[in-house]
């Protein structure tokens, strides 16, 4: 891989902060290469840094709070890049990019994309700048290819694990999606949000995979711990304490029509929804998380119902006598804490 953080932003802010000490988080395929840029600000500045050990899988994973618990004077968030450059009172965000080449991809894509003749491009922080070249070689092939638009919080053409704002919006308009890099995660979530065929374009091993069927199995499981947990008299509803995940209001609402439907509740909060959690809680018999989403639909190893917010609703439907539709099929699997975002 050829990944590189960008180096130069980071040193603009130590120059213009001058901060003593500094919180720097990263996703696990970035640990090396942050090590070693904590490193040089250390030689190149004086600057000392502390790297968090906590996961790190998306936007909502920031640690705008922690920088007041260790006494630091702002936070490095490293490689989720976005449309914003700055997070709550401390955060900045700092791009990583890949510099991995999708022109040979490309060709390989062209043959099974060649039953749809409109064509939506996505991908997520590392390849944003491969939008174009791919858009341009694909249209010189005689696709038609659009690539949705950003907003307060997305970049055009890019996509989160829970977020899908910029895709969704064309999905009447094109007839399949391409989502570069080699992201089963990311290409899953497109799927299941657009309900269009999905390709995962993976540059390193010129390898283009149909998502179709690792996307209905998903949806199947999604759909089928929704009737389980209809089932369920004891629910446990999750707030989680991560930074962009503290959903208290929409875990209100959730634990509320639960219990006005017959349903006994206990609120749970908790940093990491994992079966090992959630194991003692045996008199529970179902539960809801509001955290991240991918826990519940991509989380193969609960032995119980574990739902996510669209599951949630979807239940709520169907306790109340009324059909849940498609509740994938939606721009946002969660509403992100974007009150934390400041420019």
């Amino acid at each position: 891989m050829t990944v590189r953080i960008d180096e130069a932003r980071v040193f603009q802010i130590i120059e213009a902060k001058k901060p003593k000490l500094v919180f720097v988080n990263a996703p696990g395929g970035l640990l090396r290469q942050t090590k070693d840029l904590m490193e040089r600000v250390k030689a190149k500045y004086g600057v000392d840094s502390i790297l968090s050990g906590d996961s790190c899988f998306g936007i909502c994973d920031t640690v705008d709070d922690d920088v007041e618990k260790l006494q630091a004077d702002l936070a490095l968030h490293i490689g989720h890049n976005a449309a914003v450059s700055e997070v709550g009172d401390y955060t900045y965000l700092v791009d990583a990019v890949d510099d991995v080449d999708f022109g040979e991809v490309t060709d390989t894509a062209a043959k099974a994309l060649a039953p749809y003749k409109r064509v939506g491009l996505a991908t997520f922080s590392q390849h944003l700048h491969q939008l174009g070249p791919v858009k341009e070689k694909l249209e010189s092939m005689g696709f038609q290819v659009k690539v949705g638009s950003g907003n307060n919080l997305m970049l055009g053409g890019q996509v989160f694990g829970c977020d899908f704002s910029s895709s969704f919006p064309i999905r009447d308009e094109v007839d399949a999606f391409a989502l570069l890099g080699e992201s089963e995660f990311h290409a899953v979530g497109l799927a299941l949000a657009t309900g269009k065929p999905t390709f995962m374009l993976d540059p390193y091993m010129n390898e283009v995979t149909d998502m179709r069927q690792a996307a209905e199995e998903r949806r199947k499981r999604a759909v089928l711990s929704v009737y389980k947990a209809r089932d369920a008299r004891v629910f446990g509803v999750i707030t989680g304490l991560k930074e962009g995940q503290k959903m208290s209001g929409r875990s209100r609402w959730i634990a509320k029509r639960l219990e006005m439907n017959g349903r006994k509740v206990v609120r749970l909060a908790m940093r990491d929804v994992t079966p090992e959690r959630l194991a003692p809680h045996r008199e529970i018999e179902a539960f809801v998380q509001t955290a991240c989403p991918r826990i519940s639909i991509d989380g193969f190893t609960f032995d119980r119902p574990v739902l996510s917010i669209p599951q949630a609703d979807a239940l709520v439907a169907l306790i109340e006598g009324r059909e849940p539709g498609e509740f994938l099929e939606r721009q946002k699997w969660i509403e992100l804490t974007v009150g934390l975002i400041k420019k």
